[in-house]
């Protein structure tokens, strides 16, 4: 019999793994208490991914052989296979019993921690066995993977290092470290480390997706499709991959480009909520707003709590009008951001509060503020007193206005004064109530402060007979769509009569430079270095024509004012301007004009130009 057993061996030993198994099969023939070929059967069934005979026979030559390390430890492995990881766990424990110096059983149990998500666990089991094996890159590289889940990167990197040292090219330590620079914000090193994983082994799926998601995170949209599409050719059905691909095109404005990735992705994984999310907003992109909220409601039955499905269909909703369901689900953005109101004050429902103190707060952006601010005296009929936070570069333009309420005004950064209740600014048009035919819209509702008006009487200059204000970029965020070239704007400097006064502040050496050498450059005027704040800027748009102007916070004083107003919109507007409306409930003195695609701002421009040189 034994014979038998040692040819079957040297056949499992050189890899001819049928006929080791037929060799161990029939020494358990004849012997069905054959420890050896019982466990080594076990071992090739292990092999060959048939875990549970393999459990079975290796456990029946435990139960023979108990004092074994051997086989608890190859027992626990295929546990371990099975996702039976506390009967693993206790396996391999059972060898380190017997067998406390051997490190295999050290390093497969902290294996089998990590993969119960016992991360403390494995770093100690990790550190036992490298005390038994100080120069195996493999044990280095896994207890690094340990710290890292812990949040320990800095320790983690230098165990990734050590095992390439031990090992120069070692792909997964490479891929491993360029994850933990990541989470320190040490993007382009983590880039060079994936780049050296892929370098060691080119079809490396997870260094290239790893690479992939950071290019885009760190703005690289265009690198990113290439190294998506990589992924992709390596592993064509990828949930992952395909949501991040379409999620570096929606960056890039390639809005009909991702839709049929993120509806590929949701076919794959409809349980992938994140996915839905970045459907809905990819219809609202293209203005499918309908659509987006069907997305939005199946994120949010995957994922009831996902703040930002919550605010996207909120913003879905609103464009469509629908402030009955819109503007209690536009709260949610109020933990989707970091707000400064005092958390101890209890929230103001709208109800009269003839002997109490409202504190309402600033939340958003300038534009914002001077947009909702048109709610404080309406709220202000229903309280004792108003406080009013608003930007200190606000202050000024709003003082008459808030004057005239009988609201306090401070700038944010001083003291507050006491107060009974409070709101953000944002939500008053909840608490009163309001909906789209009730939006209060009488204008001008702000005025010059006198002062400002002596500043800049007689400032402006120029000779034609009409002065128009001019702004074509708003701050410049991820995503922005409220932006365009300088040069679109051609259409424009070419017509004749006119003085454009550049409203926008903050331009770049570059949009100076172009301006200063055009070849009408006479007719074009700046005063950014004499602007100090809003109430400034109001003073000169009060002493024009008219503005023409991007969705910024330029377009929203020029509306408070009552200016005429020509507003420039992308395809897919803020929801305050609804849709397909060529005026606006919010400023009666604003004509809009919307790309008729995405990135059509030429179109924009020379609709703008015709109106402008028929008026």
């Amino acid at each position: 019999m034994e014979p038998l057993f040692e040819s079957a061996y040297a056949a499992h030993r050189d890899g001819r793994l049928d006929d080791a198994e037929r060799g161990y099969r029939a020494a358990l023939d004849i012997d069905p208490a054959h420890v050896d070929a019982l466990h080594l059967l076990g071992v090739l069934r292990h092999q060959l991914g048939q875990h549970a005979e393999a459990a079975d026979l290796v456990g029946r030559a435990a139960d023979l052989r108990p004092q074994d390390a051997a086989l608890q430890l190859n027992l626990g492995n295929a546990l371990k296979a099975l996702g039976q990881l506390d009967g693993a766990i206790e396996r391999f424990r059972n060898a380190l019993t017997l067998a406390p110096s051997f490190p295999l059983a050290h390093y497969n149990l902290g294996n089998a921690y990590a993969a119960a998500g016992r991360h403390e666990d494995a770093a100690d089991a990790f550190r036992k066995s490298l005390r038994l094996q100080p120069d195996n890159a493999s044990i280095h590289n896994n207890l690094g993977n340990a710290l890292h889940a812990l949040g320990r990167h800095d320790e983690a990197i230098a165990s990734f290092q050590r095992a390439l040292e031990l090992q120069p090219g070692h792909a997964g330590a490479h891929n491993n470290l360029g994850m933990a620079l990541n989470a320190l914000g040490r993007a382009d090193e983590a880039v060079e480390q994936f780049r050296a994983a892929i370098s060691a082994q080119p079809r490396f799926v997870a260094a290239h997706f790893n690479l992939a998601n950071t290019l885009d995170a760190t703005g690289q949209h265009a690198q990113a499709l290439g190294a998506f599409e990589v992924v992709l050719a390596l592993q064509p059905q990828l949930p992952p991959a395909l949501y991040g691909l379409g999620n570096a095109l929606a960056a890039l404005g390639r809005h009909k480009e991702a839709l049929p990735r993120f509806e590929l992705v949701v076919g794959l994984d409809p349980k992938f909520a994140l996915a839905w999310l970045s459907l809905g907003t990819t219809h609202h992109a293209l203005g499918a707003h309908a659509a987006a909220v069907r997305a939005f409601d199946q994120a949010l039955r995957l994922r009831p709590d996902l703040a930002s499905a919550h605010m996207n269909r909120a913003l879905a909703w609103l464009t469509l009008g629908d402030f009955a369901r819109g503007l209690p689900e536009y709260e949610w953005r109020l933990k989707t951001t970091a707000q400064r109101a005092p958390q101890t004050l209890p929230r103001w429902q709208g109800e009269p509060i003839e002997k109490r103190t409202l504190f309402v707060h600033a939340e958003q952006g300038f534009g914002d503020t001077l947009q909702f601010v048109r709610f404080v005296p309406i709220a202000a009929q229903r309280a004792a007193r108003v406080v009013l936070e608003v930007q200190p570069q606000l202050a000024p333009i709003l003082a008459p206005a808030a004057l005239e309420w009988r609201v306090t005004l401070i700038a944010q950064g001083t003291p507050r004064p006491q107060a009974d209740l409070q709101c953000p600014l944002l939500s008053l048009p909840l608490a009163l109530g309001t909906n789209s035919e009730t939006i209060p819209a009488r204008t001008p509702y702000l005025s010059v402060p006198p002062t400002y008006r002596r500043k800049w009487r007689g400032s402006l200059g120029g000779h034609a007979k009409r002065k128009i204000g001019l702004a074509w970029s708003g701050r410049v965020q991820q995503h922005e769509n409220r932006t365009m070239p300088l040069a679109v704007l051609e259409p424009l400097f070419a017509l004749e009569g006119i003085d454009w006064i550049v409203l926008q502040p903050n331009l770049s050496a570059a949009e100076c430079a172009t301006l200063d050498s055009h070849p009408r450059a006479g007719s074009i005027h700046r005063f950014d270095k004499r602007v100090g704040d809003f109430a400034d800027t109001a003073a000169i748009i009060e002493r024009l024509d008219a503005v023409v102007s991007i969705d910024t916070s330029i377009a929203h004083l020029c509306g408070a004012l009552r200016k005429p107003l020509w507003l420039m919109l992308p395809f897919a507007a803020d929801w305050r301007w609804f849709v397909d409306e060529p005026r606006s409930p919010w400023y009666p003195g604003a004509r809009l004009v919307r790309q008729p695609q995405p990135g059509a701002w030429d179109a924009v421009v020379e609709k703008v130009a015709n109106e402008l040189r028929q008026a």
